[in-house]
């Protein structure tokens, strides 16, 4: 019983002594904050915190959501990588949002919150808060904390949070939806539209080889920033995409993107109102990005120097972006500003444009888009018929080297009914009307009725008409063309309404000598044009130097 009493009391003055002790701290303290100059109190504090730190064997990082007043991408990266793992792991609450910017969920700790992720065995705490500043503008603060053992500081700095950024890079690419960014005013508009388009390499009816060609080309770079630095080669490519109009050059440029998932920059040269402003705007693209300039052969009066002709002056003054300018912006110093970027140009013309811009470095890839070919056209029936052959197949095969259709045209002609025979049957007589109605100017009207019928007479397009006899009728005497006209320049303004229904007039004589005499009108014909093509140069030559006089005049006046 005395022994229990006895360790009471020596319980009680043990508390005594403690109590008595802390006591003398908070007196010692008081008196060291009210006696003691600041940078003294500063000092031992600093040497304070550092001798209890000996003891603690954990490390803490803070990630601050703004440093300096701008955004801290640590911050950003830490918020995409901790999301990802959130669905994955028991937490107690957990934010979830969906924004129309986003393709899925995303996922954010609740402040006062942590959880553990693990990297390479080793354990890594981290800890969410939010607060708000002091002060009149009250703003929300937010911050990670990121505890671990000190020995592992090395790895975290140095392998840790750069896996982190890489990670949450890719997460960021993953979730964007593709987004239009038009220039408006010398600038990007800032609300981009969202690009909603299904066009994918999967849907997209091409030539089968060139479309392999071209994802492997596009995955090659994208998967080549490493070697594009070790190189000292700036990591964006260039791609010409050319040929007749309608034949799915946007499309092309759609699948591109989606599968990039790259947002698209759609610039109007025409709409520049300078060099300069052409600079800016080349700046102000975001990294892994397309910019697409449309028919740069019509976007603004550039001169093609192999022509040999001069643009009048009157062009040269309209012209706000030069063609240097356009090849400073091609691969100028300035378009080593960013990586990851694609540039796209558009043209149904590609001998209009200036070889400087098609050289390797500006447009390193030419793809040429031709009318649907039967390749493109079993794509298409693979995809809306849900077929891969038909007995009917070998007309189509026949037909579309004929016929110049475009892939959107089968498409619209195939989307008319699901049943596959009678949609290509559908199809069959589309591109036969179409081939006798492209052969108005060279076929007479009396063998329109059996062109359809008969399999071994084919229509070749030219821009002056020759008769061609079909159902096994004999070709006869083609009457020469006539003499050659005069090749000046006023005889080629006169003869312009008669030239174009000179062959018209030639009649159809039984002779076996048929294809020699075709061979000397088409002789003929080439020399002809050939003429024709000089006096239109000369025109052109006389006409620029009477424009540049009258304006020189004008300017004077």
């Amino acid at each position: 019983m005395f022994r229990n009493v006895f360790v009471v009391w020596s319980g009680a003055k043990n508390m005594n002594s403690v109590w008595a002790l802390l006591a003398s701290i908070a007196l010692i303290r008081t008196a060291l904050y009210n006696y003691l100059p600041e940078k003294l109190r500063l000092y031992i504090s600093a040497r304070f915190e550092e001798w209890t730190r000996r003891f603690n064997t954990d490390e803490t990082m803070v990630f601050k959501d703004y440093q300096s007043s701008k955004m801290n991408q640590l911050f950003q990266a830490a918020n995409l990588y901790l999301g990802e793992s959130l669905p994955t792991i028991s937490i107690p609450r957990v934010t979830v949002e969906k924004t129309e910017n986003v393709r899925n969920l995303t996922f954010s700790m609740e402040k006062n919150t942590e959880m553990i992720d693990v990297y390479e065995n080793i354990p890594m705490k981290w800890k969410y808060f939010s607060d708000y500043s002091q002060g009149m503008s009250k703003h929300e603060i937010r911050w990670y904390e990121l505890s671990f053992h000190k020995e592992y500081k090395s790895l975290v700095t140095n392998c840790y949070l750069p896996y982190i950024l890489e990670r949450a890079n890719k997460i960021k690419e993953r979730n964007r939806v593709v987004q239009l960014h038009t220039a408006a005013h010398d600038f990007w508009t800032p609300k981009p539209v969202i690009i909603q388009h299904p066009m994918t390499f999967e849907t997209l009816a091409m030539d089968g080889n060139l479309k392999k060609e071209l994802v492997e080309d596009l995955d090659r770079f994208m998967n080549s920033k490493e070697y594009y630095q070790q190189i000292g080669k700036v990591w964006k490519r260039g791609y010409l995409l050319y040929g007749p109009p309608g034949t799915g050059k946007s499309s092309l440029i759609a699948a591109m993107a989606n599968h990039l998932n790259f947002d698209i920059y759609n610039l109007n040269l025409s709409a520049v109102s300078s060099d300069f402003v052409l600079q800016n705007l080349l700046l102000s693209t975001a990294n892994r990005s397309i910019l697409v300039i449309e028919d740069i052969d019509c976007s603004i009066k550039l001169q093609n120097r192999e022509s040999g002709i001069e643009q009048p002056i009157k062009y040269q003054q309209q012209n706000k972006v030069t063609l240097s300018g356009l090849l400073n912006f091609f691969d100028g110093i300035l378009s080593c500003c960013g990586e990851g970027k694609i540039l796209v140009a558009t043209t149904n013309y590609k001998d209009r444009i200036d070889r400087a811009l098609l050289r390797a470095g500006r447009m390193d890839m030419h793809i040429y888009l031709t009318y649907c070919t039967f390749s493109a056209f079993k794509q298409l029936a693979l995809r809306y018929l849900e077929i891969s052959d038909h007995s009917l197949f070998h007309h189509i095969e026949k037909l579309l080297p004929k016929v110049k259709v475009s892939p959107a045209e089968v498409a619209g002609e195939l989307l008319k009914t699901r049943d596959p025979k009678a949609s290509i049957e559908g199809l069959i007589k589309h591109l036969e009307e179409k081939l006798i109605a492209d052969g108005n100017s060279e076929v007479s009207p009396k063998h329109h009725s059996s062109l359809s019928q008969t399999s071994n007479c084919q229509v070749h397009k030219s821009s002056i008409s020759l008769p061609l006899a079909c159902n096994g009728a004999s070709m006869d005497n083609v009457k020469s063309p006539g003499p050659k006209p005069d090749v000046s320049v006023k005889s080629k303004l006169t003869a312009d309404s008669e030239g174009d229904n000179n062959f018209e007039k030639t009649d159809l004589v039984r002779d076996r000598s048929s294809r020699h005499n075709i061979l000397q009108v088409i002789e003929d014909m080439e020399k002809e044009l050939l003429s024709y093509k000089e006096a239109i140069i000369a025109l052109q030559k006389k006409s620029c130097g009477t424009l540049n006089k009258l304006a020189g005049i004008k300017a004077t006046i």
